[in-house]
């Protein structure tokens, strides 16, 4: 069933056998995103990426949805890069604590990847 403002509500089941009553499917984890600064470039499978809107070579953010990796720029341009997996996000993660954001946009302005430092590069 539907409601008027687009939500599914049909309730949806797993582990079903003959005879049994159905268990009810577990709830969906809250998509979490890992954001990463990257500062050096970015070179998988050999190729250097660069940013289709100013040409910036390095000092990306790394933004991990699920299995999906995107890249943003300082000046805002952000695609899904698919050459990208999981794995490069861990290894350019920093150990120390993990910082939860209210937003997107807070994270992105906390993290300078705002539209404010467009054309700067740090190191």
């Amino acid at each position: 069933m539907i409601t008027p403002d687009g939500h599914d509500q049909t309730p949806r089941f797993t582990h079903f056998r003959f005879g049994q009553a159905p268990e009810p499917a577990p709830e969906p984890e809250l998509n979490v995103v890992l954001a990463v600064p990257h500062p050096g470039p970015l070179t998988p499978r050999g190729t250097l990426i660069t940013c289709p809107s100013c040409a910036a070579e390095r000092d990306w953010l790394l933004i991990q949805v699920a299995p999906i990796v995107f890249v943003r720029c300082r000046c805002t341009y952000e695609w899904q890069e698919p050459d990208l997996g999981t794995e490069e996000v861990a290894d350019t993660r920093q150990p120390g604590p993990d910082r939860e954001w209210a937003s997107m946009e807070e994270m992105y302005r906390g993290l300078g990847f705002d539209g404010l430092l467009a054309y700067t590069y740090f190191g």
